[in-house]
């Protein structure tokens, strides 16, 4: 399948591979960075420590979100500043941003991933208006850090606004035309959690989410 093949697949094979090459993607991806090992690090914690923003969960605090945001800078490009305005946020204003953000989706009518058919715009409208929260209501984070938080505890309903994924989704021809505003994540969210309920629709016994997608 080729780069901008993958969307069009509804192999359920060529996703399950696809998926678990993210471990060999990454490792490239680190091995081009001056310390490879903090990215590892941080993914490792990223992807296995979702212990906040589930229903059931506990609030964001100060500290994870700004191993979140440190986790994004060493993922993708570096940006001088970012790091320190978000250090500047209180950790009051923290967990009252993430509340907000949490209660819209909690508040959708069901999880995106779930059914059969395109993804329920209310679902969808609710993710584009928690990025939003957390994009007006804390400093130094963008649609794309918003989306790197939430798709943590709500991965059927946000996903991680990656530059390889908004390219595969054809968004933009190339990485230096894309713009990272709620507009964006709108179209690119649509996009990635109808595919993960299309291949729900497949079966194959994976719940796959446009995260994952």
């Amino acid at each position: 399948v080729s780069r901008m093949g993958l969307l069009d697949s509804a192999d359920l094979g060529v996703w399950s591979a696809a998926l678990s090459n993210y471990g060999r993607a990454l490792d490239a991806v680190a091995a081009k960075k001056q310390d490879p090992s903090k990215l590892l690090a941080l993914d490792a914690w990223l992807s296995k420590g979702r212990s906040f923003g589930r229903p059931q969960g506990r609030l964001l605090d100060r500290a994870e979100l700004l191993k979140v945001v440190e986790w994004k800078l060493s993922r993708g490009t570096f940006r001088p500043g970012l790091l320190q305005k978000a250090q500047s946020n209180s950790e009051a204003a923290v967990k009252d941003a993430y509340s907000k953000a949490r209660d819209l989706l909690m508040g959708a009518p069901e999880y995106a991933e779930r059914g059969a058919g395109p993804t329920p715009k209310a679902a969808l409208d609710a993710a584009v208006q928690a990025v939003k929260v957390l994009e007006k209501g804390l400093f130094g984070i963008g649609p794309a850090t918003a989306t790197a938080v939430l798709s943590r505890g709500f991965p059927g309903h946000v996903a991680f606004m990656s530059d390889e994924a908004m390219l595969e989704c054809r968004l933009f021809p190339r990485a230096a035309d894309i713009k990272y505003t709620t507009k964006t994540f709108a179209q690119f969210n649509e996009v990635v959690q109808n595919k993960a309920r299309a291949l729900n629709a497949l079966g194959g016994g994976v719940s796959w989410t446009g995260d994952d997608v």
